[in-house]
C-alpha cells in the first residue's frame, strides 16, 4: 500500500479510479459532469468526493477533499472530440478538448507530485502538432518533467484496437522519473535537450503513426487486423474478422455506429462485451439504459492500460521516497 492520494478529472465511469485503486492509491476526489456516469462512480467509489464541473473546481476544494499535493497524482482523460481524426479537428479551439485549460489550471492550483494524462493519438497531429506543443509547454511551465508515448490497448490484455497517447509528468522538471514510468529500460530512449525550445518537433508526426517523447527504436504498432466494412440498414459499420481484435469502441452518434462484431452474423456488441473490451468488471455500468452504457464505455480509458501506468508510477515513487 502506498500513501499516494489521487484526483481523477473527467472521471467518466472510473477507469482511472479503478486502476489507481488496484495500484494501492487512495482516490479522494473525482470530477465528472455527466450525471449518469456520476451514478456509476458513486456506486463503485462511495468514499470518493464527487465534483460535477471541472470549470468550477478549485485546488483548495481538492485539498479539502483529502488531496495531499506532495504525495498526489492528478489524472485526466480530458475530452478528445476536438483531437480525434473522426471529428472536426479543431483541437484546443474545440469547447470540449479546450477544457485542457482547466486541467492546466488545477495542476497549477493543486501542485501535484505526478500527472497522468490520456487522449487520442490524433492529439499529436491536430493543427500540425501545435496544440500538443502547447500542452508540453504548459507542463514545462508548471515545472514538470514530461514523457509521452502512444500505445495500443490490445497489448495490455483487452481484445480491442485502441491507440492512446499517454502523458506522464513529475514535479521538479527531472525527466528521468516519467521516462522510467512509460518506457521499458530495454527499449532505449532519446533524451531531449534541456531547452524548452528544443523539444521534439510534434509537427513531424502530423501524418499519424506511433512514437514517444523519448523515441523508441523498435516502434509500437502491431500489424493491423483484418478489417471488414459494409453497410447495414443504411448505416456504415465496421468490424473485425472472427478471432481479430475489435475496432476501437466509439460513442454512438455523430456519424459513429454502435460497435459491431462478426460471428455467424454481424451483430451489435452487448454492453457487457464492451465492458470486457475496456477491461471493466462484468456489469460495471449495469442498471441504466443501454444507450448510456454504450456512450460511457466508448468514452472510457481501458482499465488494464491505465493500471499498467499507475502501478509503474507507484513503483517509481516508492523508490524515490526510499532513497
Amino acid at each position: 500500500m502506498t500513501d499516494l492520494t489521487a484526483v481523477s478529472l473527467f472521471a467518466g465511469i472510473g477507469g482511472f479510479d479503478l486502476a489507481l485503486q488496484r495500484s494501492g492509491v487512495k482516490v479522494v476526489a473525482a470530477v465528472e459532469i455527466d450525471a449518469a456516469a456520476r451514478r456509476v462512480l458513486r456506486r463503485h467509489f462511495p468514499d470518493t468526493v464527487l465534483f460535477e464541473d471541472v470549470r468550477e473546481v478549485t485546488g483548495d476544494a481538492l485539498r479539502a477533499a483529502g488531496f495531499v499535493p506532495e504525495r498526489g497524482i492528478i489524472t485526466a482523460g480530458w475530452p478528445c472530440q476536438g483531437n480525434s481524426i473522426a471529428g472536426r479537428r479543431e483541437g484546443l479551439a474545440d469547447a470540449r478538448s479546450g477544457l485542457w485549460s482547466h486541467t492546466r489550471r488545477l495542476l497549477r492550483e493543486a501542485d501535484p507530485a505526478w500527472f497522468f494524462g490520456e487522449n487520442v493519438a490524433g492529439l499529436l497531429s491536430v493543427n500540425r502538432g501545435q496544440d500538443f506543443g502547447v500542452i508540453l509547454d504548459d507542463l514545462a511551465d508548471l515545472g514538470m518533467g514530461v514523457c509521452w508515448r502512444v500505445v495500443d490497448a490490445r497489448h495490455f490484455g483487452v481484445a480491442q484496437r485502441r491507440r492512446r497517447l499517454l502523458i506522464v509528468g513529475r514535479a521538479g522538471a527531472d525527466v528521468r522519473s516519467p521516462v522510467e514510468v512509460l518506457l521499458e529500460p530495454e527499449g532505449g530512449c532519446w533524451s531531449p535537450p534541456a531547452s524548452a525550445g528544443d523539444r521534439p518537433d510534434t509537427a513531424a508526426l502530423a501524418d499519424g503513426g506511433t512514437g514517444s517523447g523519448h523515441w523508441t527504436a523498435d516502434g509500437l504498432t502491431a500489424p493491423a487486423p483484418v478489417a471488414v466494412r459494409g453497410r447495414a440498414g443504411g448505416a456504415q459499420i465496421e468490424y473485425g474478422a472472427p478471432g481479430e481484435p475489435a475496432f476501437t469502441l466509439r460513442t454512438p452518434g455523430g456519424g459513429s455506429s454502435y460497435p459491431m462484431v462478426a460471428t455467424d452474423v454481424v451483430r451489435r456488441y452487448m454492453p457487457i462485451e464492451c465492458e470486457r473490451l475496456q477491461g471493466f468488471p462484468v456489469d460495471w455500468t449495469a442498471g441504466q439504459p443501454d444507450v448510456a452504457r454504450y456512450r460511457q464505455l466508448g468514452n472510457a480509458v481501458p482499465v488494464p492500460l491505465a493500471e499498467w501506468v499507475t502501478r509503474r508510477i507507484v513503483a517509481v515513487d516508492s523508490r524515490e521516497v526510499a532513497a
